[in-house]
């Protein structure tokens, strides 16, 4: 449906663009407001993901990916006002109340603040991924990562031989891994930490 109405003339842009906000809002926000949590925020991030992707619907050659790139610009988006907002937070604090010959020597502050939030984001989006498995995996994956226990502390704790352990083990991180494979959006944001 889309395909037949990209940069004809200005009067079907507009309609494009409305059928596209339409179709993608939600998406969208969802894509947002995971990064910001914050309902306000995310409608803001919605706005300007849709300035920036009409721009350049032009390059856009497969209609069928059109969802998961506006999910990465929104991502991205999102991402972006954090660190704007942990800058201007550090700047608030440190180069008001404290002098700058201590902010000199810690001049790394700011890119291991952005890392953090990466960081957490895309662990969180792991935990939501782990959460869609089936209990035995989620199980075994939590025990491992989470609690740090070995394959033999998991078989010992659940009652279970080693080898059912292991097994468990691989075909979790296979799921894992098709499931984030099949998320354009969480690929990207994963390369990105």
């Amino acid at each position: 449906m889309l395909k037949n109405i990209f940069r004809k003339n200005k009067q079907q842009d507009r309609e494009a663009e409305r059928i596209i906000f339409e179709q993608y809002y939600n998406r969208v926000y969802y894509a947002a407001y995971r990064v910001i949590k914050d309902q306000g925020l995310a409608e803001d991030i919605v706005q300007e993901t849709f300035m920036k992707a009409f721009k350049s619907l032009h390059t856009v050659h497969d209609v069928e990916k059109l969802g998961a790139w506006l999910s990465v610009i929104a991502t991205r988006t999102a991402i972006d006002h954090l660190r704007r907002l942990s800058k201007w937070n550090d700047f608030t604090t440190s180069d008001v109340y404290i002098d700058t010959e201590s902010d000199a020597a810690h001049p790394d502050y700011i890119s291991t603040v952005e890392t953090g939030l990466e960081e957490a984001y895309v662990k969180e989006l792991l935990v939501e991924e782990i959460d869609k498995l089936k209990p035995d995996h989620k199980e075994v994956l939590i025990l491992f990562y989470h609690h740090d226990l070995t394959y033999e502390e998991i078989s010992e704790l659940l009652d279970v031989k080693l080898s059912t352990v292991k097994t468990r083990m691989f075909r979790a991180k296979k799921k894992l891994k098709e499931s984030i494979e099949q998320q354009p959006e969480l690929m990207e944001v994963m390369s990105h930490v």
